[in-house]
């Protein structure tokens, strides 16, 4: 009977292990959420190509940069996750260094004799016959070495148990059975514990430390995880925002929705209460508007409270635009993204485009010929010098950096298409696809070639049609001046029907252009099928930007849905030539056409018999298609 005692885990053997699968159970799946994070923050550092211009806060909001990439790194779970990560690495090589115990070597008779696994039973006797004249106990003596004489009497009883295990059936098959030529041995059920954590004065320690665990710190990470997922939205947004807004679109005419509203929305936003706790709307509008009238707060710490309800504003704007686009009103969605820009630019809403160039104010502009940004970039560097009253050559060139960010898009072509097909039909699923370029100050442009416009189907468009969304490179951040973080642009793309003012999708995302001047692609996939009716009908495209006034890009787009084309060759492709013996076959001998014979005659029979009654079957069966025939001819 096996001996099924307890035994306690006083060499470490099994405590690292049960510590380890403890700590990556939780280091595993909480740091994979943090690089997820990490990876999607919309800071990433200073974009490639950083303006020279720099504002009057310019260091205030340096420092805040710094300081919001450092805490979005160095936080509490991070810094817990890195110190679990080093004991779960100084466990791994404590268990790498340990030695295994006596007591779990493995029985391995050809090692202990010291023979080869091919080894024949003459070999193992004749090796055996040798160790036993040099290890049996009364042949030792007093030639004990290193050792003491229990040890060597102890190796030999092994080497005994070797033998027998390859030359004595019973005890062979002991070690064949069980791995042990003494056949089963003890079970041990053994705690990764040491002795002293669970005796009598160990006990109220273990206890303590199971009910803090389960009690209380287990129940607390679970509503920390719950609360955390019901408290914001996919989007970032507080539930409670959230909920606000959602209640003013729904209750207020969208005619009636002015940046006013919009700001006083954002001035209630939860967040706010949420990271300056006392904090009234108030003083969250007040610090709206003066960030939006480019100006300084007097106090420091009021200018940092400034660039942090900015920052968080970006992300509230982002979960306004999903929100409006559930309404799908045109005007409503058009306010929030001209809001989004003049944010980026920290200018009142509805600022003109030149507004955003550095070293340009209201008094300057009103004696500007130009009116554009494409017809100031346009302009030579001393025009420019003049008229914007730049005197240092430092200043041009902070000028020059920051025009040289300002992307210009040109639509070139848009179409629907539906994957496979030539035309776009009735009750199909179509995706519209968007023909553009995207281009900076200095970039030659040639006209495009016809056969970069149209979109050709590949097995892995027609697999994956929007693949080719993210085929060109990223966009880099860009850098504006007086934004408290590093924008990610973007275009945001309306597909609009004029006729209702309403979208017809959800706001998606431009990421990926080429910025060369190369033809960029676009696709949008269209949720719901086309409806049944036939006709041409326009809708209207935009592109807006995220970041930049006056870069937007508007143009028609025709949706055509033509009926099912079918083919001659189609059509002969479907019916099949008639059988030879029937009235179709008979009328198509008469056209000049072609028949088949029966493949169902059996040749065993009499021939004409057969013919009789497979004719008179044929007749029955072939009539009706033969009605469908001629009343499709006449």
């Amino acid at each position: 009977m096996s001996d099924s005692r307890y035994s306690y885990d006083e060499n470490a053997e099994a405590w690292p292990y049960f510590a380890m699968t403890l700590l990556s159970l939780v280091l595993v799946p909480t740091t994979y959420k943090a690089v997820s994070k990490l990876s999607r923050s919309s800071d990433k550092g200073p974009p490639e190509l950083e303006s020279q211009y720099k504002p009057p806060n310019y260091e205030i909001i340096k420092r805040f940069r710094k300081k919001s990439r450092k805490s979005s790194l160095f936080t509490t779970t991070n810094v817990l996750l890195l110190a679990g990560w080093i004991i779960f690495f100084g466990v791994a090589f404590f268990v790498y260094t340990q030695e295994a115990p006596d007591d779990v070597q493995r029985f391995d008779p050809y090692e202990i004799l010291g023979v080869t696994y091919t080894a024949s039973e003459k070999e193992i006797k004749s090796k055996y016959r040798k160790l036993s004249l040099k290890f049996h106990p009364d042949k030792i003596g007093n030639n004990l070495g290193n050792s003491t004489r229990e040890e060597l009497e102890s190796q030999f009883v092994e080497m005994t148990k070797a033998y027998k295990s390859l030359t004595d059936e019973v005890t062979r098959k002991n070690y064949l059975d069980y791995g042990h030529p003494d056949g089963p041995q003890p079970m041990k059920h053994g705690i990764a514990l040491p002795k002293w954590l669970v005796d009598e004065k160990g006990t109220p320690m273990v206890i303590l430390a199971y009910a803090c665990l389960v009690g209380i710190a287990l129940p607390f990470v679970v509503w920390q995880w719950w609360s955390g997922t019901k408290k914001y939205t996919k989007n970032g947004l507080h539930t409670v925002t959230a909920a606000n807004i959602f209640e003013k679109f729904a209750k207020t005419d969208f005619e009636n929705i002015t940046n006013d509203v919009l700001l006083d929305l954002l001035s209630d936003a939860e967040e706010f209460k949420i990271l300056y706790p006392g904090i009234t709307n108030e003083e969250v509008h007040a610090h709206l508007n003066t960030y939006l009238s480019r100006e300084k707060e007097q106090d420091a710490a009021d200018e940092i409270k400034k660039l942090g309800i900015v920052s968080r504003s970006m992300t509230i704007l982002e979960g306004m635009l999903d929100i409006a686009s559930s309404f799908k009103n045109v005007d409503l969605i058009r306010t929030i993204l001209l809001l989004t820009q003049s944010f980026a630019q920290a200018l009142p809403p509805n600022s003109h485009e030149l507004l955003q160039i550095p070293f340009l104010d209201e008094k300057k502009l009103a004696c500007l010929k130009v009116k554009t940004i494409k017809e100031l970039v346009a302009m030579g560097d001393d025009e420019q010098r003049k008229v914007l009253g730049i005197e240092s050559a430092e200043d041009l060139k902070a000028l020059k950096s920051f025009e040289s960010q300002i992307p210009s898009v040109e639509i070139l072509k848009a179409f629907f298409k539906v994957p496979g097909e030539s035309t776009v039909t009735p009750g199909s699923l179509a995706h519209l696809v968007i023909k553009f370029r995207v281009a900076f100050p200095g970039t030659k442009l040639s006209p495009p070639e016809l056969k970069d416009l149209e979109e050709e189907d590949s097995p892995e468009t027609l697999k994956k049609p929007l693949s080719t969304n993210n085929k060109a490179p990223a966009l880099n951040p860009v850098y504006a001046p007086f934004l408290p973080i590093y924008l990610q642009p973007k275009w945001n793309v309306l597909l609009i029907n004029p006729r209702e003012n309403k979208i017809v999708e959800p706001p998606t995302s431009i990421t990926h252009v080429y910025t060369n001047g190369d033809i960029s692609t676009f696709k949008v996939q269209l949720s719901a099928p086309l409806p049944d009716q036939l006709g041409k009908f326009r809708l209207l495209i935009e592109l807006r930007s995220n970041c930049f006034i006056g870069v937007d890009a508007l143009s028609s787009v025709y949706l055509e849905i033509s009926p099912p084309q079918t083919t001659e060759e189609e059509i002969d492709d479907d019916i099949s030539d008639p059988d030879e013996d029937s009235i179709a076959g008979a009328m198509a001998v008469m056209r000049g056409g072609k028949t088949k014979r029966r493949a169902d005659e059996d040749e065993d029979e009499d021939n004409e018999d057969e013919n009789e009654s497979s004719s008179d079957e044929e007749d029955s069966d072939t009539d009706i298609n033969t009605d469908t025939e001629d009343e499709g001819d006449s």
